[in-house]
């Protein structure tokens, strides 16, 4: 039954994703065209303005895919839909794993595009020479395994810091409807207070565990392996815990009860 939820889930939050990504891919190839040819001052200001709305469409495309899973989850958990959803033979649980399921697959979906229009724009010789010499630089530095987990670490913080801003999300619309009034101000104060408060105790963390790891952080001009390596699995092992901590925090609340509008 979790497939099926989740098969509903995933149709509705990008139900208009497609248009977005379609916008993206326009600009993508509109902003490629202008920046293959000879650039004349008239080019220059098209390829400005193409280049802010590229990087506009990414935005949108990454907040929208978040947006769109926290109103699927008010509407069918909490609004007039919520009738429907609570008759089903599924648990709380299902209905809950299913949004959060479907709001992470989203999210990577959003993001592959995104990465697959930005390479189409921007990866040329020159940009695959200086991301080869950078490569290079990393693995003449330290070595070729760090370089590798260096790049894999980064992408993984991302994507956990992307899911964190939209657990926070979830936490603030769970404990927000749970009052009787005020419920979606209360949501976006609690989703807020969630997202900032564990980030500030997250850079605070990070901060004190730094000062901790070498007296010499820097040596030959650049930060040493084992500074980089534990602040960055450091920040991953953060973000992780706060993602699981604020899924089964919700998941708990929400079994409690929901106050259906």
């Amino acid at each position: 039954m979790l497939r099926k939820l989740f098969k509903y889930d995933f149709k509705w939050i990008n139900k208009i994703m497609y248009i977005y990504y379609i916008i993206l891919i326009i600009i993508s190839i509109a902003t490629k065209i202008v920046e293959s040819v000879d650039q004349t001052l008239l080019l220059l200001i098209v390829d400005k303005v193409l280049s802010a709305m590229f990087i506009g469409c990414i935005v949108s495309i990454l907040i929208t895919s978040v947006m769109r899973t926290w109103h699927r989850f008010i509407n069918n958990i909490y609004k007039d839909e919520s009738y429907l959803t609570h008759t089903l033979p599924v648990t709380k649980n299902q209905i809950f794993n299913s949004k959060i399921l479907a709001g992470i697959a989203s999210l990577l979906i959003s993001a592959l595009i995104i990465v697959l229009c930005f390479a189409f724009v921007y990866l040329n010789k020159n940009t695959i020479d200086s991301l080869k010499i950078m490569y290079q630089s990393l693995v003449d530095t330290y070595n070729r395994i760090f370089a590798v987990g260096f790049i894999i670490g980064t992408v993984l913080l991302i994507v956990l810091e992307i899911i964190y801003f939209m657990m926070s999300g979830i936490l603030g619309i769970v404990i927000g409807h749970r009052s009787n009034n005020n419920k979606m101000i209360k949501s976006i104060i609690i989703g807020i207070v969630s997202y900032s408060l564990l980030s500030i105790v997250s850079l605070t963390l990070i901060l004190i565990i730094s000062k901790f790891i070498d007296n010499d952080i820097i040596e030959n001009g650049f930060p040493t392996m084992n500074y980089i390596g534990t602040i960055g699995i450091v920040s991953i092992i953060i973000y992780l815990i706060y993602n699981l901590m604020y899924y089964f925090i919700s998941k708990r609340i929400l079994n409690k009860g929901i106050n259906i509008e």
